[in-house]
C-alpha cells in the first residue's frame, strides 16, 4: 500500500490513505481502487462519492512518485484548452485538478490545436482532457495516438466521450429572464458556431424566443469569437439595428465585457437603454458596472466530472459521454431591467 507524503496542516502527521478509508466508512483497499480510477472496481456511486469526499475533505495527497514507479505511468494528465484568458476555463481546470489530485495525478495545461498541443505533451500524460474541440476535426482515437482522451465542454463528431452542460438550458434561462422583463427586441452575441457550445447557446436562444412568441431575425444573431474585442464588434452591429433591440445576450463573459463597452461607446446606457445579460458566472461579473446578470453554470463540477471520466479511461474502461446533472442559475445583478418606455408609454 503506497502512503502519502503531504497532505494535512503543517506540524501534523500527512493524511494517510487509512485516513480516507475510514472517515468513508470503507476498507482501504476500496478507497486506493476508487481515487486510482480502477476500472474493474464495482461499488456504488454513493461509496465512491463518499470516498471522494473525504479525500477532499482530509487534503489527502498521494505519493506520486511512488506510484508512477509501481504503475509505470507519468502520474500526469493534460487539459488543452483554446485560450488561458477564458475565466471559464480557470473553473473547469480547478475542478479537474482537484479529481486528479486526489488520484494522485498533476494536471499540466496547454494552450492551443490537438496536434501542436499533443506534440507538447507526447510521453509526459497518462491522458487528455481536450476543451479545445472545434467541429473542423473529426475526434478518433488514433487522432491521440494511443493516449486516453475525454472532450470537456465539447460535443463534436468522432468516437471520443465527452462531458457537458446543459447549455441551451442556461441560454433559454436568459432569454425566459428577458420575456418576462418585457423585452420583444432581444439580440444574441453568438460565439463561434465551430463551437458545440456557441451552436447549443443559440439554439438555447432561438428557442426560448419561440416559446415565447417571438420571432428570431436572422439579424438579431451576430458571430464573434470569445473575447471581449469581437464582442465589441459584434454588439456594435446589432446596436446599429433598426429598431434597435432592447436587450442583448451574450454568449460568453468576455463577449459580454466587450458587449459593455459596445453600449457605452453608442452612448446609450445599462440598463436603462439596453439590458445586457452574459454567460457563464464569474466573481469578474460582481464587479463590472454596472454588475452583470449572467448565467452560472457548474463549471467547477465539469471539470471534475471530466477528470473521473479521464480516470476510467486510463484504468482501461470506456467512458460515457454525459451531460452534468446540475442545472444552470440565473445569477440577477444590475445589467438587465425592463425596456425604455416609448411615447406611447409602453415598452418599446
Amino acid at each position: 500500500m503506497i502512503e502519502p507524503h503531504d497532505g494535512g496542516s503543517p506540524g501534523q502527521r500527512p493524511t494517510r490513505l487509512r485516513d480516507v478509508a475510514a472517515a468513508a466508512g470503507v476498507d482501504a483497499s476500496v478507497a486506493s481502487r476508487v481515487l486510482n480510477g480502477d476500472a474493474q472496481l464495482s461499488v456504488r456511486n454513493e461509496t465512491r462519492d463518499r470516498v471522494l469526499e473525504a479525500a477532499a475533505r482530509l487534503n489527502y495527497r498521494p505519493n506520486r512518485a511512488a506510484r508512477a514507479l509501481k504503475t509505470a505511468r507519468t502520474m500526469a494528465v493534460g487539459m488543452v484548452v483554446p485560450d488561458l484568458a477564458n475565466p471559464a476555463f480557470a473553473m473547469i481546470a480547478l475542478g479537474a485538478e482537484k479529481r486528479a489530485s486526489a488520484a494522485g495525478y498533476t494536471l499540466m495545461l496547454a494552450r492551443g490545436s490537438i496536434p501542436a498541443s499533443l506534440a507538447d505533451l507526447q510521453g509526459r500524460v497518462d491522458g487528455l482532457l481536450v476543451a479545445a474541440a472545434t467541429s473542423e476535426t473529426s475526434y478518433r482515437r488514433p487522432l491521440f495516438g494511443g493516449v486516453p482522451a475525454v472532450l470537456v465542454n465539447r460535443k463534436e463528431p468522432g468516437e471520443i466521450a465527452s462531458v457537458i452542460v446543459d447549455d441551451e438550458a442556461g441560454a433559454a434561462l436568459a432569454i425566459r429572464h428577458l420575456l418576462e422583463l418585457g423585452h420583444r427586441r432581444i439580440a444574441h452575441v453568438a460565439g463561434p458556431q465551430d463551437a458545440d457550445t456557441a451552436r447549443r447557446r443559440l439554439r438555447g436562444y432561438r428557442a426560448a424566443l419561440r416559446l415565447g412568441g417571438v420571432e428570431a431575425a436572422p439579424e438579431s444573431v451576430a458571430e464573434a469569437s470569445y473575447d471581449e474585442a469581437a464582442g465589441h464588434l459584434a454588439a456594435a452591429a446589432l446596436l446599429r439595428l433598426r429598431p434597435r433591440p432592447t436587450a442583448l445576450f451574450a454568449a460568453n463573459i468576455r463577449i459580454a465585457i466587450g458587449t459593455l463597452s459596445a453600449v457605452r461607446r453608442a452612448r446609450l446606457r445599462v440598463p436603462e437603454d439596453v439590458s445586457v445579460i452574459g454567460f457563464d458566472d464569474t466573481p469578474l461579473a460582481s464587479y463590472l458596472d454596472p454588475p452583470l446578470t449572467t448565467v452560472r453554470m457548474p463549471l467547477e463540477e465539469l471539470g471534475s466530472v471530466a477528470a473521473e471520466s479521464l480516470l476510467r479511461e486510463i484504468g482501461g474502461r470506456r467512458a460515457e459521454s454525459v451531460m452534468v446533472d446540475i442545472p444552470p442559475e440565473l445569477v440577477v445583478r444590475g445589467s438587465a431591467a425592463p425596456p425604455p418606455l416609448d411615447a406611447t408609454g409602453r415598452g418599446s
